[in-house]
């Protein structure tokens, strides 16, 4: 682990830990379509449902409205349901690339700014991984501090097999 010491190293196994133990908020896009399931259903089985339970009618208005809002808010939940983990990833690369942009930051708030940067750079949420970082403009704002983030990229990748961002993971450069 070239670069860093003892001290870096448990400066970064900290961040590691306080953001595994505040994970993203989960997706909730699948519980939109679920929604949207379920008033569709209601919708649809809610005449025959009558026929043989003619006394259920007084039930109607609330079924149908059970429905619109299952229909339409299971729409909007499932069109932005993926945003909350994003827009969190979001702001914590942004918070980690001003603590590297600030020429006044210590060695430790650089190290943890740049596990954070790292470790938000891609995310997970379901079947799909998305790139959170924009790579060229935040080698841009990172600028003289970019060693430290690839110094911070190499060690994630040896010693926790976590994705590389900055970093070739065949050649290492």
């Amino acid at each position: 682990m070239s670069g860093l010491s003892r001290e870096d190293v448990a400066v970064i196994e900290a961040a590691r830990e306080e953001i595994e133990e505040t994970p993203l908020p989960l997706a909730r896009g699948q519980f939109g379509c679920l929604g949207a399931v379920a008033g569709v259903v209601v919708l649809g089985a809610w005449p025959k449902l009558l026929e043989f339970l003619p006394g259920l009618s007084f039930f109607s208005p609330f079924a149908m409205l059970f429905a619109l809002v299952g229909i339409l808010g299971g729409l909007v939940v499932a069109m932005s349901g993926g945003q909350f983990g994003r827009n969190a990833a979001r702001a914590a690369i942004e918070a980690s690339l001003r603590i590297l942009e600030d020429a006044e930051s210590t060695r430790d708030e650089e190290l943890r700014a740049a596990t954070v940067l790292l470790s938000r750079a891609y995310i997970s949420q379901g079947p799909s991984v998305d790139q959170m970082i924009d790579k060229e403009e935040a080698r841009e704002r990172i600028g003289d501090r970019m060693d430290v983030v690839l110094v911070v990229d190499r060690y994630l990748l040896e010693q926790h097999e976590a994705w590389p961002v900055f970093i070739d993971r065949v050649s290492g450069a």
